[in-house]
C-alpha cells in the first residue's frame, strides 16, 4: 500500500454507465487521450476525465513488535550510561 503523504494528483478516465475505472494516469494529458482513444472505440458512450485531489485514510491500530526494534544509538547509550546523572 502507498503511503498516503506520498501519493502525489492522478487522472483516472470513467465511461458514463460503465464499470468504475482502474489505470492512473500520471497527466490530465494522458488521460484526455486515453478519453479520446475510448470514445472512438466506444460511439455513443461519454467518458470523463476525473482529477483526484484529495485523500482520505482512516488508521485504526498501529502495531509495533517491541522485540525486533532496532537498538538505541550509541550516542544515546552513552548518555544514559553518563557518570553525572544528567539524563540530557
Amino acid at each position: 500500500m502507498q503511503d498516503i503523504t506520498e501519493m502525489k494528483p492522478f487522472w483516472m478516465v470513467y465511461g458514463v454507465g460503465q464499470r468504475g475505472p482502474t489505470y492512473q494516469h500520471d497527466s490530465e494529458g494522458s488521460a484526455l487521450r486515453e478519453a479520446e482513444r475510448l470514445a472512438e472505440s466506444s460511439p455513443g458512450t461519454t467518458f470523463v476525465v476525473l482529477e483526484a485531489t484529495q485523500a482520505v485514510r482512516t488508521r485504526r491500530l498501529d502495531y509495533f513488535d517491541l522485540r525486533t526494534a532496532p537498538s538505541p544509538s550509541d550516542q544515546h547509550m552513552r548518555r544514559l550510561n553518563s557518570a553525572d546523572d544528567i539524563p540530557f
